[in-house]
């Protein structure tokens, strides 16, 4: 799920938003740390 969500981010460009990435983390589909790793490629 990690790789799709990085992708999915691309770096603040694609179709995810950083709230789509906080409810990520609600359901454990990420941990906080994967979040932050995926906001900080940006």
């Amino acid at each position: 799920m990690f790789e799709t969500l990085m992708r999915l981010y691309d770096g603040g460009n694609g179709p995810l938003t950083v709230v789509m990435l906080a409810n990520a983390v609600i359901k454990n589909w990420i941990t906080e740390a994967q979040k932050e790793e995926i906001l900080e490629n940006r």
